[in-house]
């Protein structure tokens, strides 16, 4: 419960932090881009977006029919049984 609190509290910190240098890059652009330095950039050419873009959509439809599919298996109710009285 403890590390639970703990890993929330950096999470606002990094979101305090985050918010800050979006702030301050009205003002000082260059400055925050001393801060945060190159980080992780990553260029990709146009051939692996479009594979990145192509391996997203199969996932998303994939993971569409996966849901789609355990949605109708839930949708199937039992067939209720009634007795007939006698009179």
């Amino acid at each position: 419960m403890f590390n639970n609190w703990v890993g929330d509290q950096i999470d606002q910190a990094e979101l305090a932090k985050n918010h800050a240098y979006l702030l301050a890059s009205f003002d000082h652009p260059d400055a925050v881009k001393e801060l945060v330095g190159a980080g992780d950039v990553h260029q990709s050419t146009e051939e692996e977006f479009e594979e990145s873009s192509r391996m997203v959509r199969e996932m998303s439809l994939q993971n569409f029919m996966t849901q789609s599919s355990e949605t109708n298996k839930k949708a199937k109710r039992k067939k209720r049984l009634t007795l007939k009285q006698e009179r």
